[in-house]
């Protein structure tokens, strides 16, 4: 999301004790921190524009995430920087209730009052992004594809309805070629292990678990599980038969003498195809 001049500015003041750096993580614990809750590798190009510094890739995440996934990392590390804070509260809230301790409920009352305080400026930025306005998919797509550098995909992509009425078969291995080109590009920023066989179905299962796009994954929600299974088993049969078709209507193997332009397509309904892509 675009975060304003000034929330950026309140973002640093809060997370960043020193020029370049957010809160007490090293390094290693930074990447771990974006893997264990996110699945993203903070040190990949993309997110170094701004530049390498721990803060700059931090702000460069945000800008590419939508409003409530931003939501969701500032509440960590709010999180994480009030730990010590937070403890003590908890431990005193215990003690006072303990006759052995000395601790009173007016000292726990102010240690509350003053954590109210301190939480104000962070819950009026989180206020402010959790009601920014969301922005339409195309435009969020074409950030994604233009901070991704996706060159590849965004001329697959534009190949696809360039050809999709002068020549279908085209259009469609274009499709798939297109799919292809993402899945690649999430193997490669996500460092995920290359398949053996590289076709469409090969690289989506490679992506699918990492994705959390598989159709065994656990759903907490009993009432949705089977609506939820669906909709992802439905995602790898697109995929499959995407390549399928790929290989018997499309270019990619070559064509058959007097083809062209006129194939089983126009009755497969190619146009729909596309849209759905």
């Amino acid at each position: 999301m675009k975060i304003k001049n000034y929330q950026r500015e309140k973002i640093c003041e809060l997370f960043s004790p020193s020029p370049g750096y957010v809160l007490d993580f090293s390094n290693k614990t930074f990447a771990e921190f974006f893997e264990d809750h996110f699945e993203t590798n903070i040190y990949v190009e993309v997110f170094s524009e701004k530049g390498t510094s721990k803060l700059n890739r931090l702000l460069c995440f945000i800008e590419v995430c939508p409003s409530h996934v931003v939501v969701e990392l500032l509440n960590l590390l709010w999180k994480r920087r009030n730990k010590e804070r937070d403890s003590e509260i908890e431990q005193a809230v215990m003690q006072s209730s303990l006759e052995s301790f000395s601790i009173t409920p007016e000292y726990v009352e102010i240690l509350l009052d003053n954590a109210a305080v301190e939480d104000k400026p962070f819950q009026e930025l989180i206020d402010e992004i959790g009601t920014a306005p969301v922005q339409m998919v195309q435009p969020h797509f074409s950030k994604l594809t233009k901070e991704w550098t996706l060159d590849t995909v965004e001329r697959e992509f534009q190949r696809a309805f360039d050809s999709v009425e002068k020549d279908p078969e085209a259009s469609v291995t274009a499709a798939c070629s297109m799919l292809e080109g993402v899945c690649k590009s999430i193997i490669a920023t996500r460092e995920i292990e290359r398949p053996k066989r590289m076709d469409i179905k090969s690289l989506y299962l490679s992506v699918r678990e990492p994705l959390g796009l598989a159709p065994d994954k656990s759903i907490s929600q009993s009432e949705i599980e089977g609506d939820v299974r669906a909709i992802l088993s439905a995602l790898s049969n697109l995929a499959q038969g995407i390549g399928s078709l790929r290989t018997h209507a499309g270019t990619a193997h070559g064509r058959e003498r007097g083809v062209f332009g006129d194939s089983i397509l126009g009755l497969l309904g190619h146009q729909f195809l596309l849209r759905r892509l």
